[in-house]
């Protein structure tokens, strides 16, 4: 292999490189996941717009889902409640969902069994602006476990057109991610192709050379 092409594809290397990192960010906005975690802070669920809580009562793991709490408004919540070991669904459980804010009595609802195994509903009442301590009782098998979860927030949500903007510049993100890519890509098989001409001259120069 000639000088000039071992230089052309030493250049294609690097540019693919640069394909590669640019490439990894952009698939990184289309997924996300959820901690399986003694307890962390409330997180927002992509693509849903879901508020999520993540406890440990005992050997079961609690998750309790709800849209952004506005102010005097009532939300109905998602209560799932699983075997932290192995994930596996908790049936028939009684789940009690508690509310308090400082200083103030809790104020406890009860989540009603859905049709789908380990999943619970709950409607939570109209809040005043602030924020609440967030638990839920699981009594299962004539046992009691309470799991202490993040914070519960009320407040206004804001204006929708800036949730939009958000989705605006981050689909504008990934297609000048993927323009740039394609731009790679170009000068990549340009410079293969002036490295095979490269070398087909100088094939060409050596054949006349040698007659």
């Amino acid at each position: 292999m000639n000088q000039i092409l071992r230089k052309r594809l030493s250049a294609l290397t690097v540019l693919m490189a640069i394909v590669g990192l640019l490439i990894s960010p952009a698939t990184g906005f289309a997924h996300g996941g959820e901690d399986h975690s003694d307890q962390k802070p409330a997180t927002v669920s992509k693509g849903t717009n879901m508020i999520v809580h993540v406890g440990r009562a005992g050997d079961y793991e609690v998750v309790i889902k709800h849209a952004p709490l506005e102010p005097d408004k009532e939300v109905v919540a998602r209560v799932f409640v699983n075997r932290f070991a192995t994930n596996e669904p908790v049936a028939g459980a009684k789940a009690i969902v508690s509310l308090t804010t400082d200083g103030g009595a809790p104020v406890e609802l009860t989540a009603t069994a859905s049709s789908t195994p380990g999943m619970y509903e709950v409607k939570l009442p109209p809040l005043p602006k602030g924020q609440y301590k967030l638990a839920a009782r699981i009594d299962s098998n004539g046992e009691t476990k309470t799991a202490s979860l993040s914070a519960l927030e009320v407040a206004p949500q804001p204006v929708a057109a800036t949730a939009t903007i958000a989705a605006w510049a981050r689909k504008a993100l990934i297609g000048l991610g993927l323009l740039v890519t394609l731009g790679l890509i170009g000068v990549a098989a340009f410079l293969i192709y002036r490295a095979s001409q490269a070398s087909r001259r100088e094939r060409i120069t050596g054949e006349t050379a040698a007659a």
